[in-house]
């Protein structure tokens, strides 16, 4: 069966797509990409897959609601979006994605059987980056794919260059604020929960007096590493907020999971075994977290600000450093404050 044309409810079988790499520089690093295609007829999914599964990662839904759940806590680089779906019209879905701060980024490409010049203007004035209509053109698909998967890459390099702590290789202040308030921001709208994690090295002065600067880079470098390390999903967050201070966002996470990770974090930078005679709290270096849950509920307006919530984190900070260090103390909202709480978890 020829696969030139890609109709509506046109069976493909996946073995019929003959895919030729990308000459692209970036060809090796577009292979790690995900593209996400949202369509209702399954034929058209998996003509879809056998186009692209060699080169890019694909993910596949049938509706568009269970696509932007997935787009909210996953990382996509790119959605092919069919406009007829029967939970919501492509439109409408593609206004979801370009006015929720976790998905807007994410360019959407229209691919539907409607040539209305009106439908592709409004599809493009929504945020769409291309429209193409079926009975689509595999080679000119696969050419589109491929430009737009660059640009994103290219785009992501800058982001990064731009967005990258020189020294330690996290997020630096002004991305992690930046994260920071898109994570707020999606919590309060779809009413979840957000944990927020400050962390500090503890006695970092003493140690750099002790140990000299150049240790005492060295020293954050692997602590930094350490807590990226920790990370189990690609929107979980770390950056460094400052000195020897860091901060990890962690969307759509709950006291028990916060807590899980935090003591997973004391122990991973325990294990690391740096030396450190100059600390009151152990004789390796070891860190504080302060820990803030924040649960907002859509039927009752908040009116907490990411300010409060970072300055919450850090209160929580200073109350596991008061009592000892080397441990986690933590506080969720709402809650009033006195109920706070400090777990020992050093050795």
């Amino acid at each position: 069966m020829s696969v030139s044309k890609l109709r509506p409810n046109q069976d493909i079988e996946p073995s019929a797509a003959t895919l030729t790499a990308g000459t692209s520089v970036a060809n090796s690093e577009l292979r790690k990409q995900t593209l996400m295609v949202v369509d209702d007829y399954r034929s058209n999914l998996q003509a879809m897959n056998a186009l692209f599964e060699f080169q890019y990662q694909v993910v596949m839904f049938d509706n568009a609601t269970d696509a932007l759940i997935h787009a909210q806590q996953e990382s996509v680089d790119l959605i092919l979006l069919d406009l007829d779906m029967p939970d919501m019209h492509g439109y409408d879905a593609c206004t979801e994605l370009k006015s929720n701060p976790l998905t807007a980024h994410i360019p959407v490409i229209f691919v539907t059987a409607s040539d209305s010049t009106d439908d592709e203007a409004h599809g493009l004035l929504l945020g769409a980056v291309d429209y193409i209509t079926k009975p689509v053109n595999l080679t000119i698909l696969r050419a589109r794919v491929r430009n737009h998967m660059e640009l994103v890459y290219y785009r992501k390099q800058l982001e990064i260059l731009s967005s990258v702590d020189g020294l330690t290789g996290v997020a630096n202040r002004r991305q992690l604020d930046t994260v920071l308030l898109q994570h707020f921001a999606s919590t309060i709208r779809f009413g979840r929960c957000m944990t927020l994690m400050m962390i500090d090295i503890d006695d970092f002065k003493p140690y750099n007096d002790l140990y000299g600067h150049m240790q005492g880079d060295d020293c954050l470098k692997r602590v930094a590493q350490a807590i990226q390390s920790v990370r189990r999903r690609e929107t979980d967050f770390v950056g460094r907020y400052g000195g020897e201070e860091f901060a990890m966002v962690l969307p759509d996470t709950d006291l028990d999971g916060g807590l899980v990770m935090a003591n997973k974090l004391l122990q991973t930078v325990r294990s690391l075994n740096i030396e450190h005679q100059g600390a009151s709290a152990a004789d390796r270096v070891t860190i504080s977290i302060g820990l803030t849950v924040f649960e907002a509920k859509q039927e009752q307006p908040t009116q907490m600000t990411v300010e409060e919530l970072i300055e919450l984190a850090d209160k929580q900070l200073y109350a596991a450093k008061f009592a000892g260090k080397n441990r986690v103390s933590h506080f969720q909202i709402p809650e009033f404050p006195s109920q706070s709480k400090s777990e020992n978890d050093h050795e």
